[in-house]
């Protein structure tokens, strides 16, 4: 996958509100903290999202230089509508570098 094609794969992942968790890189459908590999895991924080989507160092180059170079933290302190945001601005940027 390229790191557009990663970076949408894990905007989608956290698309819904209800997909989507602070302070946790994932959890189960009983809210309890679990990792973002296993099935059980049904919403996830942006880095969450990212490392289930597919981890690439260029597409974290890109999503950290819209999430003030901390995805864990700006994830826990933005609201998700600002988390989608800086997921659109990093994919965008991707695309416009031809990744």
């Amino acid at each position: 996958m390229t790191p557009s094609e990663i970076l949408t794969a894990a905007r989608e992942l956290i698309s819904a509100p209800e997909r989507w968790t602070q302070e946790a890189f994932a959890r189960d459908a009983g809210g309890n903290s679990c990792s973002e590999k296993l099935e059980r895991a049904v919403c996830f924080c942006s880095w969450g999202a990212f490392h289930r989507a597919g981890y690439s160092i260029i597409a974290e180059h890109f999503l950290r230089s819209e999430m003030d170079g901390m995805p864990g933290r700006f994830n826990d302190t933005h609201t998700h509508a600002e988390v989608l945001a800086a997921f659109d601005r990093a994919i965008e940027a991707a695309k416009e570098a031809g990744q």
